[in-house]
Order: structure tokens, then C-alpha cells, then sequence
């Protein structure tokens, strides 16, 4: 199982707010503190709750990097 007490995960959940339709398995897993919802993992699938599909009602696909504030579909958390 993994940790999520790392001192950079902490800081980067603070400084960088992901769209409250970004959504991944490790959110119902290890809950809203999983690092898979503000940085992408290779073991994560992400789809937008919208549109339920990998890409948002934008059309962009659906990471942590790119739903950001400025995206049209942005909804801050």
C-alpha cells in the first residue's frame, strides 16, 4: 500500500488545484489525500465525471496536469 506522507506530495496537492470532475479509481481507493488526483501515475485511469469518458466537455484529455484553472470545464474542487 502506498504513502501519501511525503513532504512534496503535500506541497504540490496545496499549490496545484484539480478540477472536481477529475476523477480516478485511487480516489475511491485511498481516498481525496491519493497523489493520483494532482499528479498523473502510470497506474491510474482518469475520466472527467461530465462527460464520463477520458476527455472532458472540451475535448482535451482528462490528467491532473491539464484540468486546471484556465480550462474552459473547470470547476475548482
Amino acid at each position: 500500500m502506498p504513502t501519501f506522507d511525503d513532504e512534496s506530495t503535500m506541497a504540490e496537492r496545496h499549490e496545484r488545484p484539480v478540477c472536481r470532475s477529475l476523477r480516478t479509481k485511487a480516489l475511491h481507493v485511498y481516498g481525496p489525500d491519493t497523489p493520483d488526483a494532482y499528479a498523473t501515475s502510470r497506474s491510474s485511469h482518469y475520466h472527467c465525471l461530465r462527460t464520463q469518458f477520458v476527455t472532458g466537455p472540451d475535448q482535451a484529455p482528462c490528467v491532473p496536469e491539464q484540468c486546471q484553472p484556465g480550462r474552459s470545464c473547470f470547476e475548482a474542487r
